[in-house]
C-alpha cells in the first residue's frame, strides 16, 4: 500500500497531461533513449504465495497475478509506449529462459540479455548498461524493475519522459522517480529529497540529500514524518553517467565486464560464466545510491498508484483496496487462507 494519489485519475487536468505527453513524444523521437528492464530476480519472498496461486514455484515477474498478462509483459508494454521496441533490453537469468519462451510477446519485445546467474542488482545493471553502451555510446537509459504494480501508467511514463528531458540538459545527474507513501512500512528504499532545482511540465525535480535502503520500522516512521519519498527504483540518466558511478564503486568488476564486451556478445561465450561465478554480491541501492546521493535527483510521481509487489501482504492489500481480481475472474484474497 504505497503511493497515494489514487484519486483524480480522470479529471480535467488530464487534458494538460495528454498535451504534455504529445510534446514529450515529439521530443523523444529525436533522441536515443533506451529502456532496461530488470527481470533477474528470483522472488524468494513470494515463493509460497506463488506456489499456492499456480501450483508451482516461479519468479513473480513471469506470473499473471491480475489480468491476463505477466508482470514482465505489463512492464514491457508500458516501456514501449515511449521507447522504440528495438531499444528495449531485458536482462534475465539463464534459468529464466523457459519462462520467456512461454510468452511470445516478451520474446518479441526488444532484446534479451542472459546473465549466468543473479549476482545482486548492481552486477546485472552494469552488464546491461555496458551492453547498451557498446551499441550506442551516447545513449540515455531508463531502468525499470519488472515486478511493480502501477495504475495510471500513462502518467507514470510521462514522469519518465520528463526525467529524460532533464538529464538531456543535466547529463551529470541521474533522476529517480519517488512515490509519496500513505503509511509507514519497512521493506522499502526511501529518498530524502531537498530543494527544487528545476521544473519541467509542472513537475519539480529536486536534489537528493540521502538514500535509505530498507530502514527499520523506527527509522521509516521518522522518514515518513519528514515527508520523504519511497524509491521506485525507476531511474533515468546518460549511460556514461551511470557507468562513471560503477567505475568508482566497483572498479575491478567494471574492468572485467567491460573487457569481455570487446569479445562480442557477452552471453555467447564461456568466459562470462567464469567471471560471474566469482563476482561479489553488490546491491545497487546500498553501494551506489547511498554512496553518491549528490549525483541523483528525484521527481515525485502524481496521479499514479505505484507499489512494489515484493511481499504477499502488499499484494493482498492492493487487491482488497482496488477491488482487483486474479486473472479478471476471482479475487486473489479468496485463495490466501
Amino acid at each position: 500500500m504505497k503511493s497515494a494519489h489514487t484519486e483524480s485519475f480522470q479529471d480535467s487536468r488530464l487534458l494538460r497531461s495528454d498535451y504534455t505527453n504529445l510534446i514529450n513524444k515529439l521530443y523523444l523521437s529525436k533522441t536515443n533513449l533506451w529502456g532496461l528492464v530488470l527481470a533477474g530476480g528470483e522472488g524468494k519472498r513470494l515463493s509460497s504465495f506463488i506456489t499456492d496461486l499456480y501450483g508451482v514455484d516461479r519468479p513473480k515477474q513471469y506470473c499473471s497475478i491480475v489480468g491476463g498478462r505477466s508482470m514482465l509483459r505489463h512492464t514491457l508494454d508500458r516501456v514501449k509506449t515511449i521507447i522504440p521496441q528495438e531499444n528495449i533490453l531485458t536482462v534475465i537469468n539463464r534459468n529464466h529462459v523457459k519462462y520467456i519462451n512461454e510468452d511470445r510477446c516478451c520474446q518479441n519485445t526488444g532484446s534479451i540479455l542472459i546473465q549466468p546467474v543473479s549476482r545482486e542488482t548492481a552486477n546485472g545493471i552494469l552488464l546491461s548498461l555496458l551492453h547498451i553502451y557498446f551499441k550506442d555510446p551516447n545513449a540515455h537509459a531508463a531502468i525499470f524493475p519488472s515486478d511493480h504494480f502501477i495504475l495510471g501508467e500513462g502518467n507514470f511514463m510521462n514522469h519518465v519522459q520528463t526525467a529524460f528531458r532533464f538529464t538531456r540538459q543535466h547529463s551529470e545527474k541521474v533522476v529517480l522517480l519517488g512515490s509519496k507513501p500513505n503509511e509507514v512500512e519497512d521493506g522499502y528504499g526511501w529518498i530524502e529529497s531537498s530543494r527544487s532545482i528545476s521544473n519541467i511540465n509542472g513537475m519539480n525535480i529536486c536534489s537528493v540529500n540521502k538514500f535509505w535502503e530498507k530502514p527499520d520500522k523506527l527509522k521509516a516512521q521518522e522518514l515518513y514524518n519528514n515527508r520523504c519519498l519511497l524509491n521506485t527504483f525507476v531511474m533515468v540518466g546518460k549511460i556514461k553517467t551511470f557507468l562513471s558511478l560503477f567505475r568508482k564503486t566497483m572498479p575491478d568488476t567494471y574492468k572485467l565486464l567491460s573487457g569481455i564486451m570487446w569479445t562480442g556478445e557477452p552471453y555467447s561465450g564461456v568466459r562470462l560464466n567464469d567471471i560471474y561465478k566469482n563476482l561479489p554480491l553488490v546491491n545497487f541501492s546500498k553501494s551506489i545510491l547511498e554512496s553518491f546521493p549528490e549525483q541523483f535527483c528525484t521527481i515525485e510521481i502524481s496521479k499514479t498508484y505505484w507499489n512494489d509487489w515484493g511481499d504477499p501482504d502488499r499484494i493482498l492489500a492492493d487487491i482488497e483496496r482496488l477491488d482487483l481480481r486474479i486473472g479478471g475472474t476471482r479475487k486473489l484474497s479468496l485463495i490466501s487462507t
